[in-house]
């Protein structure tokens, strides 16, 4: 095992939400001051020095180094290989590798529609297991869909969500890849001496400063300022989303909250942790959008009120997107008079449908974090914090007004 001062941490897919708030966390020296002596952020396409700003000015002088033209699911192995010596000259001193990129599209007309997902993994381990004869952990994110919560018609679970739950049934776990990359891992990492974690977030909470599909937070910003820019501070704000949803209890996973338990489970001495999954959250307290519609609106100058219709999974009121669209002009003048930058607004959706999010996850899902507990993490945040915090970065970034 390295010595405290000697860590160094490789984060890959360091401009996506998850990778920004791992380096974001990592620069603050979580969990204490001299874990951490390297941080090396890996990314495909580059960070604008204003991207970067927005990290925080380590306390104590920790080097960040970013490396950009990395393609993890097109470059070959070599290629890979020849990268990291010639840009990461100290990759032989990486002791954690954190896995966070974006998966590739899967091929479900194939007889493995996951093959260049594992191609891409099994590349990033052995590359660095290779040139990193320190490596001491390796850090995967999953998420609460290994529970089938993207299956919103077919989920059959009855929360909370525990780790111990069985395997989803067959027909669906067949669509999901972390199977597969768990049998792999399980399989190689048998008589390696390095550790290795998944982690379980549910909704993603977070900042990033470039635009990202997997944003849940930007729509529903960007609806809340147009709404309020139309309307005056005051005006009464109905839920954009279905009575179920608007119900139905979930976990809201703060990023920054996900990094510091994925840097908590990376530095555990237990050798238990090789090769689990953990659930994570902001919160063991589980929040419904009737909890925290309300102070989000509020934040924003409204008055939060319930959806205008009884429906479960639809509703009469356009989403985010769709308001949006129905107000160009109104946009166009906001993002004009607070010069913000205009990226996209596209709301998540895991079956193409429109506003999927406030709809169709109208069911309660919230995690159990026992499991995490035991370990020795009890940070925890109230959800309402969570979104509050990210909101303030985005404000202070020019995002939102």
């Amino acid at each position: 095992m390295a010595a405290p001062n000697a860590r160094h941490a490789l984060v890959f897919g360091a401009s996506g939400i998850s990778g920004w708030s791992l380096i974001n966390q990592l620069l603050q020296s979580y969990p204490r001051a001299g874990t951490w002596s390297r941080i090396t952020g890996v990314t495909r396409k580059p960070m604008s020095r204003e991207e970067a700003s927005y990290w925080p000015k380590s306390g104590e002088d920790l080097a960040l180094r970013l490396v950009s033209g990395f393609d993890i699911h097109n470059d070959q192995e070599q290629t890979l290989m020849a990268k990291f010596q010639k840009e990461v000259p100290d990759i032989h001193t990486v002791t954690h590798l954190y896995y966070l990129i974006q998966d590739p599209p899967s091929d479900y007309g194939d007889d493995e529609p996951f093959a260049e997902s594992l191609k891409s993994l099994q590349k990033t381990v052995t590359v660095i297991e290779s040139l990193a004869p320190n490596l001491e952990f390796i850090h995967l994110q999953y998420g609460s869909f290994i529970y089938g919560v993207c299956f919103t018609e077919e989920f059959y679970h009855t929360a909370p969500l525990s780790e111990s739950l069985p395997p989803l049934r067959k027909q669906l776990l067949d669509r999901l890849h972390y199977p597969v990359w768990t049998k792999w891992m399980h399989e190689y990492s048998i008589d390696k001496p390095w550790k290795w974690c998944e982690t379980r977030p549910d909704e993603v909470i977070g900042f990033v400063p470039r635009m990202n599909s997997y944003n849940a937070v930007y729509p529903i910003a960007m609806f809340l300022s147009l709404y309020r820019f139309i309307n005056g501070e005051g005006a009464a704000c109905p839920f954009p989303g279905s009575l179920g949803t608007w119900k139905a209890l979930a976990s809201d996973a703060g990023a920054d909250m996900i990094a510091k338990a994925s840097i908590h489970l990376s530095l555990h001495p237990s050798p238990w942790i090789k090769g689990e999954g953990f659930n994570v959250a902001s919160s063991e307290i589980p929040w419904s959008w009737e909890m925290k519609w309300p102070p989000l609106c509020e934040w924003f100058g409204l008055i939060g009120e319930p959806p205008v219709d009884n429906e479960k999974s639809k509703t009469s009121s356009p989403g985010p997107d769709r308001y949006i669209q129905s107000h160009e002009a109104e946009y166009e003048s906001m993002i004009q008079e607070y010069g913000l930058k205009a990226w996209e607004v596209a709301s998540p959706s895991m079956d193409g449908s429109e506003n999927w999010g406030l709809t169709k996850l109208n069911f309660d899902r919230y995690l159990d974090l026992q499991k995490l507990r035991s370990t020795g993490f009890m940070e925890d945040e109230s959800p309402r914090d969570t979104w509050i915090n990210v909101l303030e970065l985005m404000r202070g970034a020019k995002f939102i007004p």
